[in-house]
């Protein structure tokens, strides 16, 4: 895969490029429902949608937001890195990983945090080679609502 050749934000219209990468990790939805997450997410002045493209199309996205927090003050959070798995350890991540640190800088945010599923060694490498530290483990719960 080559390089990133530009980062930029992500609109509704790249909804099959991030459907096809979305599918790589296990999260299925069709493209008329990424389109309309898309959107969605484009109205939330706090949430930012990234791809890095290459000459080959989209080589990854991140979605990352701002988090104000009593407890913990202001973060930075990666929702979802995704990255084409033909291109992993490629630079594609860092890239993106580096616009989310220097958004967060520009908004005078210090730290920037995500989670990753336990069974996800290569990420956990990954975040650790770009000097993440895991600073607590817990347990997700989730209600599914009628």
């Amino acid at each position: 895969m080559a390089a990133v050749t530009r980062v930029r934000l992500l609109v509704a219209s790249d909804a099959p490029e991030v459907a096809a990468l979305n599918a790589q990790l296990g999260y299925k939805a069709d493209v008329g429902e990424i389109r309309g997450r898309l959107e969605h997410i484009a109205t939330k002045p706090d949430h930012s949608v990234l791809g890095a493209e290459g000459r080959e199309g989209l080589l990854g996205f991140v979605h990352f937001f701002e988090r104000p927090s009593v407890e913990k003050g202001f973060d930075m959070v990666v929702q979802s890195l995704v990255v084409d798995e033909r291109g992993r350890a490629g630079g594609v991540g860092r890239v993106l990983m580096e616009a989310v640190e220097a958004a967060a800088k520009s908004k005078c945010i210090a730290s920037v945090a995500l989670s990753s599923r336990v069974d996800r060694l290569d990420a956990h490498a990954f975040y650790a080679a770009l000097g993440y530290e895991v600073a607590a483990t817990s347990s997700v719960f989730v209600k599914t609502l009628a």
